[in-house]
């Protein structure tokens, strides 16, 4: 059975330090079997592959939203107004507008 996401991570960042400094696989297993929680192999073996392979950081994901209305560079008839969405503009577009302050750059989670 696969151990607790918590207590994986846990682990994984206690441990991790020991491949930085330069140990081996096998002195960083042994570290990992001496902790107080009593690590069965498999547990030993998990930890450590999560160390060794750690899974890559998501990227950021963004929206654009109108914080100031205006109207559209080329149909002057169409107007944006404050809380729309214009995340598919091109980005130089989006640059200009951030930089004016009529559109936010607003992390999404």
């Amino acid at each position: 059975m696969a151990l607790h996401h918590a207590t994986l991570k846990a682990a994984v960042a206690l441990y991790a330090i020991l491949l930085t400094e330069g140990k081996t696989a096998d002195e960083v297993k042994a570290e990992i079997a001496k902790d107080p929680k009593e690590f069965t192999p498999d547990e030993v073996e998990e930890i450590y592959h999560a160390i060794a392979n750690p899974k890559p950081e998501k990227p950021k994901v963004y929206k654009h939203l109108v914080t100031g209305p205006f109207r559209d560079i080329k149909d002057f008839s169409k107007e944006y107004n404050v809380g729309d969405d214009v995340s598919d503009f091109d980005p130089k577009r989006l640059a200009s507008l951030v930089e004016n302050g009529h559109v936010e750059k607003v992390e999404q989670e």
